[in-house]
């Protein structure tokens, strides 16, 4: 199942995340993300990616008129290879239709690169 974050989310996503942003991720600043995103942020949205109740990873993304920029998209290693990612992109381009999709990624991580410019995103590299 992929759905918008939900109160309930906030322990296990912040779990995720720290485990994707390692030594960047400041919880304290993440809760306050994770929050604004569920109290009805205009303009952030938080996506569970779920399967028999157990997260398999999250997404969050920055919404403007014309465009979607992806700025965290962190799937389990061990789900990986279950062909995910490609669900949270279709998620996001039903919810979010007739935008110019893009996404921030570390320039050095190539796997993360390909599944983006396979799906038609733009690559914004840090």
């Amino acid at each position: 199942m992929i759905r918008f974050f939900e109160k309930e989310d906030k322990s296990e996503i912040m779990k995720l995340a720290a485990d994707f942003l390692g030594e960047k991720y400041d919880s304290e600043e993440f809760g306050i993300m994770f929050d604004e995103i569920v109290d009805g942020s205009p303009d952030e949205r938080g996506i569970s990616v779920l399967h028999a109740g157990e997260f398999l990873g999250y997404c969050c993304a920055h919404i403007q008129d014309e465009e979607v920029i992806v700025h965290q998209l962190y799937i389990k290693p061990q789900f990986q290879k279950l062909k995910v990612a490609p669900q949270v992109f279709d998620f996001i381009e039903a919810e979010f239709p007739d935008k110019k999709y893009r996404a921030i990624v570390p320039q050095d991580n190539e796997i993360a690169n390909k599944v983006f410019a396979k799906r038609g995103y733009e690559i914004i590299a840090l």
